[in-house]
């Protein structure tokens, strides 16, 4: 049997393939591959202008503070427009602030009588929220985790008779805390949402019972956007 040169050529050529492969060594099945870095978190670092939706949690009442005396709680409803703006700095993880809110609408609450103590159609109303807030987080990736915490101002007024007598109309002041978490969907857009605790304090209810009052308080659910830059 002859063999052509082409032959010999083609042989010589998988020999020389098989001694490289061999001179490389086996590869080592239980060899780790090398592990990928992982990503850096986001700049969140800026200004920033937010809208938001706000429903409340929660209830309202109205009692007698000499003996104890309450109306049966009646839950808080409505929603807020809630626009903010902000500023974040950062540093490697940290993520640290401070945001101005204004909350467009009303939340109200209407307790109903009860057993020694009675209301005709009684009403709860917070309006035109205002909140200070410093903001501190950590940055994961896209996201951010943060807590938040300061100052809320808005107007209650107290109504019976479904409004038609005002009880008291005041503006209270109080403070705000929350939780939230925020992620970057663009790259100057991000979700948020975020659950915060509104404490007003105390609102006198004298022209209802000489030592009435109502504890104006509520949890805030909030959905919105912010736009970075």
């Amino acid at each position: 049997m002859s063999f052509g040169p082409s032959a010999i050529a083609a042989g010589l050529l998988s020999l020389a393939i098989c001694q490289s492969a061999l001179a490389g060594g086996p590869t080592d099945p239980d060899a780790a591959p090398d592990v990928i870095a992982a990503a850096p978190p986001a700049d969140w670092s800026g200004l920033y202008f937010g809208a938001a939706l706000a429903t409340p949690r929660g209830d309202n009442t109205w009692r007698q503070a000499s003996d104890g005396l309450e109306l049966v709680p009646g839950s808080w409803t409505g929603s807020l427009m809630v626009l903010s703006v902000g500023r974040d700095w950062q540093k490697e993880r940290l993520t640290y602030g401070a945001q101005l809110s204004y909350g467009n609408g009303d939340f109200s609450a209407s307790p109903t009588s009860a057993t020694f103590i009675s209301c005709s159609t009684c009403a709860t109303e917070a309006s035109n929220l205002i909140t200070l807030r410093g903001q501190v987080g950590i940055a994961a990736g896209q996201m951010r985790f943060f807590a938040a915490g300061g100052l809320a101002h808005a107007n209650v007024t107290a109504t019976n008779l479904s409004g038609l007598v005002v009880v008291r109309d005041a503006a209270l002041t109080g403070w705000t805390a929350g939780i939230g978490v925020e992620r970057l969907i663009g790259e100057n857009l991000s979700l948020a949402v975020s659950y915060d605790h509104v404490d007003l304090g105390t609102l006198d209810l004298p022209t209802y019972l000489p030592t009435g009052e109502t504890e104006v308080d509520f949890g805030m659910m909030q959905v919105g956007m912010n736009f970075r830059w």
